[in-house]
């Protein structure tokens, strides 16, 4: 009875079996896609069942043709753009240079003033080395796009290129050079682009050597310089001495104030037979006029705009950046006799070269205020003339009291006695000095100035003696040269006007 029951029971189990199998393939076929069976089978079989499929098939049929080839997964795809093999780059040579360390660091000294403390672009905190063969110079450029120096120096060029590198850093390097030769060697590294889409690039450096050492440094491309303006213009030749005497008659009354952009630079006047430098910073106006023969200077060709004819005297006039103005007076040296000056007026730029130093800048945009028509309406009646050493050492001393709140000064102008007595005074002391001076007999004011703008205008003075006019505590003082000069061929004629610091009485 149990071996019955045993054979019944697995015959039963076979019969399932056999009725389960088909079952569970149709329902593997339904749950799985039709392209990973057809990636399970052989190529040959796929073909033959796409043909049959086609031939079923009506002509018009609009469901789309389902492709049998098999889709590469992402990951197979960055794997193959990985095994890709890249470009090894290509290093083509630069400049071959022999220089001499104390000319190069000269040059570097005169180009970096010209450097911006933040430059907006990474390029404009480089210098711009070119090694002209022809020339056997090398020229170094340094830019903040306001104003560009150029400085040159005479060089073994064995081969000419150019290539920009860090100016600070550069500048830094060849400081610690000991005297003597230096050897420049420039690279580019050219990677060409696996692929349209990407773009050349190009590795760049310069390499400093000597007998004892050797440095390299990572540059930019000289092609992602600022392009050099040209100015289309005829040069002009200053004396070096007028030139000098003139902005350093000025410069201290610029403004400091970005605000009032115009007010920043000196308004420069040339005519057939003299110069005219004026700035202002609305508190304070000076004004320096040098005569200079007609032999030494002609204003032809220097531009076309800008121009005034007052009589027979014509006038080019423009204001150019403080800034720069200082630079050209700290590097100009003593041993420079004249300059040459060139104003493009349709590119409203100058420039200054001398030796081999070419200083270029963007004249200011805006119209300058007419200083000599608003002072004309002040007269003076009074006249003190005084040492200028005595009054300088004076609010030397004063200064010490001042802070940033309280600058004043006051002035007691004492005809009696003839003498000028200063004071000031502060919650944490006070100080008081006293002055000879000629004085008008019958006067006597008090008026009081700002100690730092008065210490400046009588700093400017080219003079051993001091005229200053007054006429009433409300009026502004005019102060000109007196005594002996201290360029006494140069003709010359200085007026500074300070505006007092009044409070009308209550």
């Amino acid at each position: 009875m149990t071996q019955a029951l045993q054979r019944s029971r697995g015959k039963i189990a076979k019969q399932n079996q056999q009725t389960e199998q088909p079952t569970s393939e149709a329902a593997i076929a339904q749950r799985v896609p039709g392209k990973l069976n057809s990636l399970e089978q052989p190529a040959d079989t796929v073909e033959v069942s796409e043909t049959e499929a086609t031939v079923d098939e009506p002509e018009n049929s609009a469901e789309p043709e389902v492709s049998a080839e098999p889709v590469p997964k992402k990951s197979s795809r960055k794997r193959a753009a990985k095994s890709q093999p890249k470009d090894t780059p290509t290093t083509e040579q630069g400049m071959q240079v022999i220089c001499s360390q104390s000319q190069f660091h000269d040059a570097l000294a005169i180009a970096s003033c010209a450097a911006s403390a933040k430059p907006s672009y990474p390029v404009l905190a480089n210098v711009l080395v070119v090694a002209d063969a022809k020339a056997q110079q090398v020229h170094l450029t340094v830019t903040d796009l306001a104003m560009t120096i150029q400085a040159s120096f005479e060089a073994q060029v064995l081969l000419g290129s150019e290539i920009t590198a860090p100016v600070e850093m550069l500048s830094g390097m060849v400081k610690q050079f000991p005297a003597g030769s230096i050897t420049l060697n420039s690279q580019v590294q050219v990677t060409k682009p696996a692929s349209e889409e990407e773009q050349l690039t190009k590795t760049c450096s310069i390499t400093l050597s000597d007998a004892d050492g050797k440095y390299e440094i990572r540059g930019i491309p000289a092609e992602e310089f600022p392009p050099i303006a040209t100015l289309k213009a005829a040069p002009v030749f200053l004396p070096t001495n007028v030139l000098r005497e003139g902005l350093k008659g000025v410069l201290y009354a610029i403004s400091t104030d970005e605000t009032k952009r115009i007010l920043t630079g000196v308004y420069i006047q040339i005519g057939q037979n003299a110069l005219k430098f004026i700035a202002t910073d609305g508190h304070r106006v000076a004004l320096a006029k040098l005569s200079v023969g007609i032999a030494e200077l002609s204003t032809e060709g220097i531009g076309r705009k800008q121009r005034r004819r007052s009589g027979a005297d014509e006038l080019t006039q423009f204001p150019i950046s403080g800034k720069a103005l200082k630079e050209l007076i700290r590097n100009l040296a003593d041993s420079v006799d004249s300059i040459q000056l060139l104003y493009d007026a349709e590119a409203t730029r100058a420039s200054f070269a001398w030796q081999d130093v070419i200083l270029s800048c963007q004249c200011i945009e805006g119209q300058y205020p007419d200083c000599e028509q608003l002072l004309a309406r002040y007269s003076f009646d009074q006249e003190v003339v005084l040492e200028k050493l005595g009054l300088l050492k004076a609010l030397e001393r004063l200064s010490v009291l001042t802070d940033k709140k309280e600058r004043g000064i006051q002035f007691r102008f004492d005809g009696a006695t003839q003498q000028i007595h200063l004071s000031i005074e502060r919650e944490f002391g006070k100080g008081d000095e006293t002055i000879s001076a000629h004085i008008p007999t019958d006067m006597t004011l008090d008026i009081q100035f700002n100690l730092k703008y008065l210490g400046e205008a009588v700093k400017a003075i080219p003079s051993s003696g001091i005229k200053i006019h007054l006429k009433q505590p409300d009026y502004p003082a005019m102060l000109v040269p007196a005594g002996d000069f201290n360029n006494p061929e140069l003709e010359m004629e200085m007026r500074h006007f300070l505006f007092p610091l009044y409070k009308p009485p209550e």
